[in-house]
């Protein structure tokens, strides 16, 4: 259970740094379109997540580790890749669209390495949608031009560096 919150949280946080960079340029994103944000991720990952469900009977425990240490470790280093990107000027729907979907993809990603070990394909994509949206309703809330700390930004791609790590072991 652990690992799937430290998942979801990993996989939401960069949800968080969008909204804190849109509240840093005091930009509020409307509930509906949050909302609509947060829908992404779920329809994204149900597909990906059951596909991985019944293919995990399949394959062995010892590739199912190797598998979500090369994701992680994937998702990691394109995290670390977005840090230097400025993503979204405006809240338009285009912007809606990418936004989730590049949520939605980390959301993929971990939903399949996730259902190879059978986490519940039912439950999981939701929590990753409920945790976008909470997330990213918190980073522009909080951070609608009030602090900006430059090290925080480095909080999501370590966290998916983290559970590569936890894979090996």
């Amino acid at each position: 259970m652990l690992e799937i919150i430290l998942s979801i949280i990993g996989v939401s946080i960069d949800g968080f740094f969008t909204g804190s960079a849109l509240g840093l340029k005091n930009t509020k994103i409307p509930i509906k379109k949050l909302i609509v944000i947060s829908l992404i991720p779920i329809l994204m990952a149900y597909p990906v997540m059951f596909f991985g469900y019944k293919i995990s009977d399949v394959i062995t425990n010892d590739i199912i580790k190797i598998i979500g240490f090369i994701l992680f470790l994937i998702m990691s280093i394109n995290s670390f890749v977005e840090i230097k990107k400025d993503k979204i000027k405006d809240i338009n729907l285009l912007n809606i669209i990418s936004i989730g979907l590049s949520v939605g993809l980390d959301s993929s990603v971990c939903a399949f390495t996730l259902a190879l070990e059978k986490s519940n394909p039912f439950i999981t994509p939701l929590y990753f949608g409920i945790s976008h949206f909470i997330l990213i309703w918190l980073g522009n809330t909080l951070f609608n031009n009030r602090i900006n700390n430059r090290y925080i930004k480095y909080l999501s791609p370590i966290t998916f560096l983290i559970l590569a790590l936890f894979r090996l072991f």
